[in-house]
């Protein structure tokens, strides 16, 4: 029994350790699915919350899942300040990195999906732009890939960018 015990808190520590040291791979393998699944959303959150300066992508991303963390709560003064929060370290991350696609892409999508009433939604013509005209160039394939697939779903993306976005999709 008390081997399983042990067993079981090594287990826990080795989770712990790994939640916490998360690599900007991983978080972007772990980012989409913690727009869908509160859980994940939550485990992103406490792995990278308190790790990011506003400087770097990583930065970007906290921003991001700290905005998603509003959802799973109830209470509407949490809501807004995981949003406020948030939005000043995705705008601190692009601020410091003003042509980094992926982070004018993280902020794209977020954009799209807010409601209106929250007014963040002023980037949304620049940053699609932005990212038209340099995706070509971004030589991560799978991220390229990833960005022009979401594109393509979006409402906010013309039939003509639609067509000019399918050759990235292999």
């Amino acid at each position: 029994m008390k081997t399983i015990l042990f067993s079981f808190f090594l287990f826990l520590a080795a989770l712990s350790t790994y939640s916490q040291d998360l690599t900007l791979d991983e978080v972007r393998k772990k980012y989409p699915f913690a727009t869908k699944n509160d859980t994940v959303c939550k485990e992103l959150y406490d792995a990278l919350n308190g790790k990011a300066d506003g400087t770097d992508v990583l930065s970007g991303y906290a921003g991001g899942v700290t905005m998603l963390m509003a959802k799973s709560t109830a209470n509407p003064f949490s809501k807004m300040e995981y949003f406020k929060e948030g939005k000043t370290l995705l705008e601190d991350a692009i601020s410091n990195n003003k042509n980094d696609i992926e982070l004018r892409f993280l902020r794209f999508a977020i954009q799209d999906n807010l409601p209106a009433i929250l007014g963040y939604n002023e980037n949304l013509d620049e940053d699609k732009g932005y990212i038209m005209k340099y995706l070509p160039m971004l030589d991560k394939r799978e991220l390229r890939k990833a960005i022009a697939n979401y594109l393509i779903k979006s409402e906010k993306t013309s039939t003509k960018e639609k067509e000019s976005l399918k050759k990235y999709q292999n």
